[in-house]
């Protein structure tokens, strides 16, 4: 019987040429991306359900709820990412979400793409993205020009801004001025904040039921989800899964709609999730273990792209720039050497 530890080294060296060689193969478009808070956690965005993420870690005492709402959410953190308690407070939500929101939309944001993000858009540039599907709500996604048409946020957006009664827009830079003066900081990290948290209201409505327009517990996923998957994932020829565990309905069903596609896990652990993925007995599944900047790298390089990817470089957080580096000066020396 083949362990565990045995498949990810198999997979670790001769597979990235092999995906590589599916996407050059393929007819174009021919990608699907299924991505979670793995691809972000370079730009030093917390992932939510880790060992020491928000869920975790949270502490209601903080917040500016009643006792029954920090009862709730004692019992089950994710309450507080809930219709059930944002249709009658919005503050706890606004509270536990201000460093994200002005980390992507203050003056001098804090957080930028990845090389993952970055992987996307050169795969659009070069005509072979059907569509971005991600599970992430910190906007980066939208940061490398890949179009909205080609972009699902499975669970919403920091990125854009909406009422949760009437639906209308708000501006995302006034929306944030209006959490940096109006929301308390629960983090101890901002000592111009204020000490007590206020509402931000509805411009059109005047309901305080204005937040980013992410998907809360209790409220349907965006339409194109399942306007889109399943015809995507058929006409696939391979499923690229980057940085989740597959345990999130109904985004980890992606993979299961893919008929014939071969289907590549990317994570830091092994994982299939609740899926139909097999990697010790069907060949069309494919795992890669590895932090996901550093596998899309070596797949980048294994495509050619580099010089490609070496252009974004600029616009990149600081982790992705300093491995890009690292990457650009061993092949400049391997290069140098042969000659």
């Amino acid at each position: 019987q083949i362990g565990t530890s045995t498949i990810l080294l198999m997979a670790s060296g001769k597979s990235i040429g092999k995906v590589a060689a599916l996407i050059k193969n393929a007819s174009k478009p021919c990608v699907v991306l299924l991505s979670g808070a793995g691809v972000s956690t370079t730009s030093g965005i917390p992932d939510f359900r880790s060992p020491g993420g928000m869920y975790e870690t949270l502490r209601p005492d903080l917040l500016t709820a009643s006792e029954a709402e920090k009862d709730l959410m004692r019992e089950d953190p994710t309450y507080v990412v809930s219709w059930d308690i944002f249709s009658k407070n919005q503050l706890p939500y606004l509270e536990v979400r201000r460093p994200f929101i002005l980390g992507l939309h203050d003056s001098a944001p804090i957080w930028k793409p990845t090389i993952y993000h970055y992987f996307t858009a050169l795969l659009e540039d070069k005509h072979l993205l059907i569509r971005h599907y991600s599970q992430n709500i910190d906007g980066l996604d939208f940061k490398v020009q890949v179009p909205s048409t080609k972009l699902i946020p499975v669970h919403g957006s920091l990125s854009q801004v909406s009422c949760e009664g009437c639906g209308a827009a708000m501006d995302t830079k006034k929306f944030a001025q209006l959490v940096k003066t109006k929301i308390k900081d629960i983090y101890g990290q901002d000592t111009s904040a204020p000490q007590t948290s206020s509402q931000i209201t509805c411009p059109k409505c005047s309901l305080p039921l204005v937040k980013p327009s992410t998907v809360l517990y209790g409220r349907n996923l965006p339409a194109s989800f399942e306007e889109n998957a399943a015809k995507d994932a058929k006409e696939a020829a391979v499923v690229i899964v980057a940085g989740t565990s597959l345990t999130v309905f109904p985004a980890a069903s992606l993979p299961d709609l893919a008929p014939t596609a071969s289907r590549v896990v990317v994570n830091r652990d092994y994982c299939a999730g609740m899926t139909s993925i097999d990697f010790m007995n069907n060949d069309r599944d494919i795992m890669l273990e590895g932090d996901c900047d550093s596998v899309f790298l070596d797949i980048i390089e294994e495509l050619g792209w580099l010089d490609d990817l070496a252009v974004h470089r600029d616009d990149m957080c600081e982790n992705s720039k300093e491995l890009l580096d690292g990457r650009l000066k061993a092949v400049a020396r391997a290069t140098k050497k042969d000659r």
